[in-house]
């Protein structure tokens, strides 16, 4: 179960790490999948994984300290 709070953690770290670096730059749009998106949105959707990311690793961090206290 530790490896997978594990990933969670690194692509926390990854989406912190494009929200951050969208900020470096003049861009207005940025690409996804080969489709342009608004920057802003852009920002918004890593921003979103990144809390989805961290919500799951809160849960599985609960989870297990609950197994350990049984």
């Amino acid at each position: 179960m530790l490896k997978n709070k594990n990933w969670d953690v690194f692509f926390m770290i990854v989406a912190l790490l494009n929200v951050t670096f969208s900020f470096v730059g003049d861009k207005e749009v940025e690409k996804i999948f080969s489709y342009e998106i608004n920057i802003w949105s852009y920002r918004i959707l890593w921003a979103v994984l990144a809390v989805i990311f961290f919500m799951n690793y809160r849960k599985k961090k609960n989870l297990e300290a609950a197994a350990n206290q049984k």
